[in-house]
């Protein structure tokens, strides 16, 4: 009897393992959805009717999703590799966990300078970063904002080494955007850089 309950602990344990990261995928699918339907509502709302103030109620504390949304800078689009995801500010845990990340003190969507977002390369075919490395010269990158569409186009991919970091330089003349994520192709890993220019 002992061996049986053993024998399923162990079979309950092995489909816990192997069912996790999927699921861990489909909640992070979900909360980034969640996000970006806030957030495109709020938008929806501000073209709608102007925006009064909203007194905070101690009793009723707001989501962490609305919370996130009004964090958002906007939504990465990549139409060659189906992505649509929201950019938040600042690399961390959190936010790479559920979206792509603009490094502090780099430019803004639009701006002179070098736009730089980091985003995880799941493992997971079309999560995130997963298939940046398809993206070729010529191809387009758009920035959605509340205000404005800034549209990119690459002009250049790269692999580099985790501490190269020229590749975030900003640049005083140009409308830049870097996308940094890992190259899992090697050991040690690298990062995988996609590097795009507004023009006019």
């Amino acid at each position: 009897m002992r061996r049986k309950l053993l024998a399923l602990l162990i079979i309950v344990i092995g489909i816990g393992i192997v069912c996790y990261p999927t699921a861990r995928d489909l909640y992070y699918n979900y909360q980034q959805k969640k996000i970006m339907e806030a957030w495109l509502a709020g938008l929806e709302q501000l073209e709608r009717e102007p925006v009064e103030p909203v007194q905070e109620s101690e009793e009723e504390p707001a989501k962490a999703v609305l919370d996130l949304s009004k964090e958002m800078e906007g939504l990465l689009i990549i139409e060659k590799i189906n992505l649509r995801v929201p950019i938040l500010p600042g690399v961390n845990k959190r936010n790479l966990d559920l979206a792509v990340a603009s490094l502090e003190n780099t430019a803004k969507a639009g701006e002179v300078g070098n736009y730089v977002i980091a985003g995880h390369n799941s493992r997971t075919y079309g999560l995130l970063f997963n298939r940046l490395d398809e993206l070729d010269i010529g191809d387009r990158i758009v920035v959605q904002t509340k205000d404005q569409e800034y549209v990119y186009y690459v002009i250049e991919t790269m692999i580099v080494q985790e501490d190269d970091v020229h590749v975030l330089r900003p640049d005083g003349e140009r409308r830049l955007i870097t996308l940094v994520t890992c190259d899992y192709s090697t050991k040690p890993y690298r990062r995988l850089i996609v590097k795009g220019e507004m023009t006019a």
